[in-house]
């Protein structure tokens, strides 16, 4: 018989089994949410980067743009491939741990059934159903009497318990049977997946060679190409550099926005915001980097980013990151429109423009169209920079939108 001592402990371990069975659940259920979300963020990018590359195939002139997209794409993909080794690797551990949970439910529905049996071969010894209450009969006094009345119906419960335990460990075991059969399915999607993305990225980096092959053979066109690109970023970069100087140096404070009540709370919020502002485009892919880079084809050479670049389709509707005040719109010479928002703590600046939608000294709220996308002979491309209101240099703005 087991003590009450016993009994209490067997109570309590079970719980804390439960409680932590719970616990490891909630937590697989969790990564696996948390990796079925990065990998519908990143399919979602990479059909984007699909996207742009049919806009740019079929255009000589956008050589370097489909690289820049297909570099993009790449790297995309590559982190596609490390989310579904990892979401491989959980499956395999919850099949593992579901053909255990299998294994543990057939011996157990098998050890009941043996004591079941034994059970039965038991009451076979001891003769038909008038044989034991024969033994009732037979008792010295009916203290002695009531005493096998008491055991022969605790012998039947317990029959009947044991038939029971059979029933629901049978029903149990057909559970994890079922179960199983969907955490390998699972694992087969998440194979497939695998080997399928395996074979995009391969082809992604068979196409990057070949445009990497075609660079050489215009390596002069390419060389030209960049010279008018690299003017028109020299002269967007002094014009900046000089609405900036210009605006730090006045003092009127009907002017000078960030020193207002409304410009200090949207500077405040603005900050408070850094790597949740929102992109510029609705649709599109990073193909420019801030900051000095080399060129993907042309030796020797770097290029330098005040910005960013993001290509997307022509005539694409440009928006404001945040809420603010229009400060400055003006035209790049062979270079489209620019327009200049002023955060209060900083101002963002929104380049290859085609048109603007907004006036000079308007209120602005966040995601209100600015203007629309150019192409400018290198593909449509987004221009977003950062400058900070009291620098004398733009900041790289990919940590303040969100990713």
């Amino acid at each position: 018989m087991v003590s009450k001592k016993n009994l209490l402990r067997c109570c309590w371990v079970g719980l804390l089994s439960c409680l932590f069975g719970v616990s490891v659940l909630c937590a697989q259920t969790n990564d696996s949410a948390k990796l079925e979300a990065e990998k519908k963020a990143l399919t979602e990018r990479i059909a984007a980067t699909q996207s742009m590359l049919k806009s740019t195939q079929d255009d000589r002139s956008r050589t370097t743009q489909e690289w820049a997209v297909l570099k993009s794409q790449l790297n995309l993909r590559q982190r596609l491939l490390s989310n579904l080794r990892t979401e491989r690797k959980a499956s395999e551990r919850r099949f593992t741990k579901r053909q255990q949970g299998v294994e543990d439910a057939d011996a157990q529905l098998q050890s009941i059934k043996d004591e079941y049996a034994e059970m039965i071969r038991i009451a076979a010894r001891q003769g038909s159903q008038d044989e034991w209450w024969q033994a009732v009969l037979d008792a010295e006094g009916a203290t002695q009497a009531f005493r096998r009345l008491l055991l022969i119906e605790e012998y039947r419960q317990a029959r009947e318990h044991q038939a029971e335990r059979i029933l629901h460990s049978a029903a149990a075991l057909r559970q994890e049977v079922s179960a199983l059969e969907i955490e390998r399915q699972s694992l087969l999607s998440v194979e497939n997946d695998l080997r399928s993305e395996r074979d995009a990225a391969r082809n992604s980096a068979r196409q990057m060679e070949s445009l990497v092959s075609d660079f050489q053979l215009r390596e002069r066109e390419l060389r030209d190409q960049l010279a008018t690109e690299e003017a028109r970023r020299a002269e967007l970069g002094k014009t900046i550099a000089r609405l900036m100087e210009a605006a730090r140096s006045r003092n009127d404070g009907q002017e000078n926005y960030a020193a207002t009540p409304e410009g200090k709370i949207i500077g405040a919020e603005f900050q408070a915001n850094k790597g949740r502002l929102p992109w510029p485009v609705a649709e599109g892919v990073l193909v420019g980097r801030f900051g000095k880079h080399p060129h993907p084809s042309l030796p020797g050479i770097r290029i330098e980013r005040r910005g960013i670049d993001i290509a997307t389709s022509e005539g694409t509707n440009v928006t404001s990151i945040f809420s603010g005040r229009v400060s400055n719109i003006i035209t790049i010479p062979g270079g489209g429109m620019v327009v200049m928002v002023n955060h209060g703590s900083h101002r963002s600046v929104y380049a290859n423009l085609g048109t603007v939608n907004v006036t000079n000294g308007e209120n602005l709220r966040t995601g209100q169209v600015l203007g629309t996308v150019i192409d400018l002979g290198d593909g449509p491309r987004a221009h977003l920079e950062i400058w900070n209101a009291s620098g004398s240099s733009p900041v790289n703005p990919e940590p303040w939108i969100a990713q």
